[in-house]
């Protein structure tokens, strides 16, 4: 697929990564991950389709940079509103959230903003609900969600809801503006990565605090490696490591002050193994998993676990997407450089650090 030819810079670090594919996907296996063709025929030919265009070809590959160790697809191209509408017909935006808890709490030791709250791909306003009013007014919330239904429900509440990508001119009127961001499941499902980081650090105050959530690349590589469902492509186009995350951060003017990690819990881990392991099986032509599938979508049984139906807007589509890992990451990034430094921790990384200018 790689000729060669031009060189391939990270997404993250921007350093030069070898085009060396760790996965390759063609257009039709990626289409089966989504929809079973056994299934639904008419929905898959047309996912087939329609995958190729945005990979403008047959095959797309995973690669990883040396440097941060993140790993994306190449073409580095997201999944976009067909894409969604074809792979994903239900979306269903679990309430509660390891990282929604995480965040209340270090917001809980924060001021109340006297600026913007912005969130990226809020859903049905599950996290914020949770946040305002005790922390923030429902008049300085803007909620980012392409949903029709989802976004009449976050106004509904008194919050100002758009449905234009955060990159778009929709935006220009928040510059300076925004003390907090929050992007829960979203940043694995974005392309541009520049083209955010410029627009962000046009939105965000000095001293703003962001909050990042994306799934576990540990829990995502356990099940590749296991016989369970793969990180397809262009669904997530992105696993984030947290030395990709002090990459991004360094390009956005951020500095990262702490990185947890959810705590595995063995019980959920067996549970959607299960789960997942069968849908890896219904995948494969002829399988007794595939065979009773067109039964299944028969009696509308046959339908993606509610954390892999949705997908969160950020670039492209209105639905939030849960983490299917049973552990997530969540960063945290502040531009205030009066924190001191301070690294703890095991599974993991607490750190501040000064802000460098």
């Amino acid at each position: 697929m790689n000729d060669g030819r031009a060189a391939i810079h990270c997404p993250a670090c921007q350093g030069t990564v070898p085009q060396h594919a760790v996965q390759r996907y063609c257009a039709e296996e990626a289409a089966q991950h989504f929809v079973l063709a056994e299934a639904m025929p008419d929905d898959h030919r047309a996912l087939v389709r329609h995958i190729r265009t945005l990979w403008g070809g047959e095959h797309c590959e995973v690669l990883a940079c040396p440097a941060c160790a993140l790993h994306f697809a190449w073409p580095f191209v997201a999944g976009d509103a067909r894409f969604y509408n074809l792979a994903y017909p239900h979306s269903d935006y679990p309430e509660q959230r390891w990282e929604f808890l995480q965040t209340v709490q270090a917001l809980s030791a924060l001021p109340r903003p006297t600026g913007q709250v912005l969130e990226i791909g809020s859903g049905f306003g599950y996290f914020l609900r949770q946040v305002s009013p005790r922390w923030v007014e429902p008049d300085r919330v803007v909620a980012v969600e392409y949903n029709d239904t989802a976004r009449s429900k976050l106004l509904a509440r008194g919050y100002t809801a758009l449905g234009q990508d955060v990159r778009s001119a929709a935006f220009d009127a928040l510059a300076g503006q925004v003390d907090a961001l929050f992007m829960f499941q979203v940043l694995e499902h974005m392309d541009d990565l520049g083209g955010l980081v410029q627009r962000l650090r046009q939105l965000l105050r000095p001293g703003a605090h962001v909050f990042i959530a994306t799934p576990n690349p540990e829990r995502i590589a356990f099940n590749e490696a296991h016989g369970s469902l793969c990180d397809m492509l262009p669904n997530h186009i992105s696993r984030w490591t947290p030395a990709a995350f002090r990459a991004l951060a360094r390009r956005a003017g951020w500095t990262m002050v702490e990185h947890r990690t959810e705590p595995l819990r063995w019980r959920d881990l067996v549970r959607q193994d299960l789960v997942f392991a069968h849908m890896r099986r219904a995948q494969r032509s002829g399988s007794l998993a595939n065979r009773l599938a067109p039964a299944r979508a028969a009696a509308r049984a046959w339908r993606w676990p509610a954390h892999q139906r949705a997908c969160p807007p950020g670039a492209t589509r209105a639905a939030p997407a849960p983490a299917w890992a049973t552990r997530c990451e969540r960063t945290s990034l502040r531009t205030d450089p009066r924190d001191p430094i301070v690294v703890t921790g095991s599974r993991g990384l607490n750190a501040w650090a000064e802000r460098r200018a």
